[in-house]
């Protein structure tokens, strides 16, 4: 097992320096291409790509030396510490969180959040996610390939909705749309992002 296991949340901010020092120190990194790519990732370290966490979870029992897992935003936020934790992987980790997405789509948005409701649209909770967002005025969705702005509009067909769309949140390739459901249908959105859906009060 790996002898230590620390879960990086990274919104595009500089590391802090207990991130920098566990990341500088790391024999294997799991993470998304996009932070595979970035300087800070040891040049000798093993490289994981995090498409399964079950699987990435695996490389990392089974590796000896530090580990270093990074995900967007806060990693205990709908992130990967509860799946990392699974007792079927035997992992104790450390986790350093930075600003959820959903923190960080809000604070762009310019709007207060305490009033929202927060919902995972994936394989198998696109259906529960657009129905929160039926019957609440204000949901954001943490969306997923296949699961996004256009296909949770699509399913709201005929329910009054505005998009705001937070794509990319802390890159230079960030941006952000207020747009309505026929708009997002027909626009291609960059991965990842989350979505607003305002509604009626």
């Amino acid at each position: 097992m790996a002898d230590r296991v620390t879960v990086i949340g990274w919104d595009g901010s500089p590391l802090e320096p207990a991130a920098r020092s566990a990341l500088r120190a790391a024999t294997l990194v799991a993470a998304a291409p996009r932070h595979l790519g970035q300087p800070e990732v040891p040049a000798g370290a093993e490289r994981v790509q995090l498409g399964s966490v079950p699987v990435a979870a695996g490389r990392i029992a089974g590796h000896r030396g530090s580990a270093v897992v990074i995900a967007d935003g806060d990693p205990g936020f709908f992130g990967l510490v509860r799946a990392l934790r699974d007792p079927a992987h035997g992992l104790e980790v450390e986790v350093i969180p930075a600003v959820s997405s959903v923190a960080a789509a809000f604070a762009r948005a310019g709007m207060p959040w305490d009033d929202a409701r927060v919902v995972v649209a994936g394989h198998g909770t696109l259906r529960r996610a657009v129905n929160v967002c039926r019957a609440h005025p204000k949901v954001a969705v943490l969306t997923a390939p296949g699961a996004g702005p256009a296909e949770i509009a699509l399913m709201l067909r005929g329910v009054h909705r505005t998009f705001v769309v937070c794509e990319a949140l802390g890159t230079d390739r960030e941006r952000v749309s207020m747009v309505t459901p026929a708009t997002a249908v027909e626009h291609r959105w960059q991965d990842p992002n989350v979505v607003i859906v305002l509604g009626a009060a």
